[in-house]
């Protein structure tokens, strides 16, 4: 029984002495939620999205009514037929915005070529606000347009190489209740 309680005490003591009491727990306050509070806001959010490979930030980016818009020379090899006639269109909508982002964080590229990348980073040049422009088109007052010279960089680790795409794109931002939305990218590099 004396080395029962012998034992017993040495247990105690031993975990008693694994913790810190001036080192509290620590605890996960991440969230998934962001504030798009600026159009500065809502591009760096972008890039965290992609930083994370979170696709729940990246649909918080995007207005319901959002579309990727490609060149006109880029379409035939990447677009999708997105009204059904058989061709290519120069555009694609949100549904498949959010499908091919999620494939690309969780399944690499959507061809097969590229694995899933350990890594992805969207860095994007933002540039001052006095560079950027209000949309002049007719029903899209208080729209603003932000071109950014970007680079996306995806890593792979197994083999230590990476798949860099960079060039210009346009992004029009819509602000609606206090918060800044993607309502149109349009990718203006060359593939």
């Amino acid at each position: 029984m004396k080395t029962a309680k012998l034992l017993l005490m040495a247990l105690i003591l031993f975990f008693g002495a694994c913790t810190n009491p001036f080192r509290p727990p620590l605890i996960d306050n991440s969230s998934s939620v962001v504030h798009n509070r600026s159009p500065e806001e809502l591009l760096r959010n972008l890039e965290k999205a992609y930083r994370e490979k979170n696709i729940n930030i990246f649909k918080q980016l995007l207005h319901p009514n959002y579309r990727f818009e490609l060149l006109s020379s880029e379409y035939s090899q990447i677009g999708i037929d997105m009204d059904g006639d058989g061709r290519k269109d120069d555009w694609w909508g949100y549904d498949e915005e959010v499908a091919l982002t999620q494939n690309m964080f969780e399944l690499g590229s959507s061809d097969g070529t590229l694995p899933v990348a350990d890594e992805i980073e969207l860095r994007l040049q933002i540039p001052p606000q006095d560079l950027w422009e209000s949309d002049p088109a007719e029903g899209r007052e208080g729209w603003i347009i932000v071109p950014c010279y970007f680079d996306l960089i995806l890593s792979y680790g197994y083999n230590n190489s990476s798949y860099i795409a960079n060039g210009m794109a346009r992004f029009y931002l819509l602000e609606e209740k206090a918060s800044w939305k993607i309502i149109i990218w349009r990718d203006e590099s060359l593939l």
